[in-house]
């Protein structure tokens, strides 16, 4: 798990004064952006390495409004399955308050430079699993 925080800037709320839904996907990828450079999984990395790693599919459950100058914490987690993909759930959390703000998940999937899916595991992908996450 890696955890940051940001803070909610004027240009991020909706006019009823609380932070516009769509910007809540910005904060998890702040979080993603987070996990990747403290546990070496930087989606630049794996450009480079040759893999594109787009997101094919992403939720978020609201359950509590951001405003102006609130702090909040992004927890990212990183979920392990057997398929090609990258796995992560997030909790978002209101600093002051402690509240969950919203929960939500996303999933990447491997493509190679020419853009073709790749359906088994890229040797650079299951270096990391074996490097960083246990059993």
């Amino acid at each position: 798990t890696a955890t940051t925080e940001a803070t909610i800037s004027f240009g991020d709320l909706d006019p009823m004064g609380i932070m516009w839904h769509g910007n809540y996907f910005r904060l998890m990828e702040l979080g993603r952006e987070s996990f990747g450079n403290i546990f070496g999984l930087d989606p630049m990395d794996l450009y480079e390495k040759g893999y594109f790693t787009p997101i094919v599919k992403s939720v978020i459950d609201h359950k509590a409004p951001l405003a102006y100058g609130d702090t909040v914490v992004i927890r990212t987690r990183y979920v392990p399955d057997p398929a090609a993909k990258i796995i992560f759930h997030y909790e978002l959390l209101n600093k002051r308050t402690g509240a969950v703000v919203s929960t939500g998940s996303t999933v990447q999937v491997f493509l190679d430079k020419e853009r073709k899916l790749q359906l088994t595991m890229p040797e650079v992908y299951s270096d990391w699993i074996a490097n960083h996450i246990p059993g």
